[in-house]
């Protein structure tokens, strides 16, 4: 990592997110992220106050970029909301099929981290929670009989295919958790009063 010019904070943050991300928060000692950051001990309860502090601040970043680089990804590639659902899919299996993949950062901080009450734990949740409420509301829009539902059931299998790709170190249950989600789609769209959006 160059250091020079860059704020150590920042420094900070970039080896927690390489190092969080690939081994593991709890694995994970706070005196491998500073020689990785090259920022004396201080610097991160400066920042962040403690080692958690600085693991609630690499995974709200983490959603943050996620967020922002997956919307926009989606918009350019699908224009209605049914279309839109089934690129998300097929981002996340681009993602999966990439050597980097350790599955799901915010399910491995909220295992890692165990209460449910940790300020790691609500970061992960709730950012969990904006994808099942961006699935809920372009659900909406495509004139689903139940989004919420529809949102519950497409969250559940992009989560057990990133779970399945971790686990057994292949990303192919993505096309089928792709597959899974058009069923779905297009049998909410149809079971609506007025058969839902047929393009897209």
């Amino acid at each position: 990592m160059t250091v020079t010019n860059i704020p150590p904070r920042d420094r900070l943050l970039e080896a927690a997110d390489d190092l969080f991300y690939k081994e593991g928060i709890r694995a994970v000692g706070i005196n491998r992220v500073l020689e990785e950051a090259q920022t004396p001990i201080m610097s991160l309860y400066r920042n962040f106050g403690s080692k958690d502090g600085l693991a609630a601040a690499y995974l709200e970043r983490r959603g943050e970029r996620q967020v922002e680089v997956f919307s926009s990804e989606v918009e350019r590639r699908a224009s209605t909301p049914r279309g839109q659902i089934l690129a998300a899919f097929d981002i996340f299996r681009e993602r999966l099929e990439e050597s980097d993949y350790r599955g799901c950062p915010f399910i491995n901080a909220s295992v890692e981290m165990a209460s449910p009450n940790h300020e790691v734990t609500q970061i992960a949740r709730r950012y969990k929670d904006i994808g099942r409420q961006w699935f809920a509301q372009l659900a909406a829009e495509a004139g689903a009989s139940d989004p919420a539902g529809l949102a519950v059931q497409l969250t559940v299998l992009a989560d057990g295919a990133a779970a399945a790709a971790v686990l057994y170190h292949d990303s192919s249950g993505s096309q089928y958790a792709r597959s899974a989600a058009e069923v779905l789609v297009d049998a909410a769209l149809a079971a609506a009063p007025t058969g839902g959006q047929s393009a897209g």
